[in-house]
């Protein structure tokens, strides 16, 4: 039984209560886990959320890549941004693939929520993928540098991006 520190809840911002809701909906993988899956299961579908210029930098091989904004849309059949091999994989493995697990966490709840069956997200995501020295690849298909992935991955939030201490 997990038990949470109050306390802690009340000081997280109201994106880290929707993420936390919507974990105790929606199961996750951690990256050495998932590693060991994509060996084992050919049949496994890994979807990347993440925006295009974070996908193009570095992204996990053979991942398919839906930018967040689409996704309900690719999702379903008759729409612009319908992607077949998506709608068509209501029953399939998925894993969704944010930087932190924090998107993909809220992916995979609206995923289930439109009917699909076997949706998990990447605990710590790209990031953790990273720090655990697992192989990414850029849009060229080269393999990125884990030090400089790193140095991307864990910049600081600028200053004009905190909250203002009144």
């Amino acid at each position: 039984m997990v038990v949470v520190n109050k306390n802690l809840y009340k000081k997280m911002d109201d994106y880290q209560k929707l993420v936390e809701k919507a974990l105790k909906f929606v199961d996750e993988i951690l990256p050495w886990d998932l590693e060991e899956e994509i060996k084992q299961n050919s049949n496994l579908m890994l979807l990347d959320i993440r925006e295009q210029e974070e996908f193009e930098m570095m992204h996990i091989k053979d991942t398919l890549h839906i930018a967040r904004g689409v996704l309900e849309g690719a999702c379903v059949w008759g729409y612009n941004d319908t992607v077949p091999k998506l709608a068509e994989a209501r029953n399939q493995n998925i894993v969704l693939i944010c930087r932190s697990g924090n998107r993909s966490a809220l992916a995979a709840l609206t995923m289930q929520q439109m009917g699909f069956k076997n949706v998990r997200s990447l605990k710590l995501g790209i990031k953790g993928w990273n720090d655990n020295d697992l192989k990414m690849f850029d849009i060229k298909d080269d393999i990125v540098d884990i030090n400089e992935a790193d140095k991307w991955l864990n910049q600081v939030v600028s200053e004009e991006k905190l909250k203002p201490n009144l």
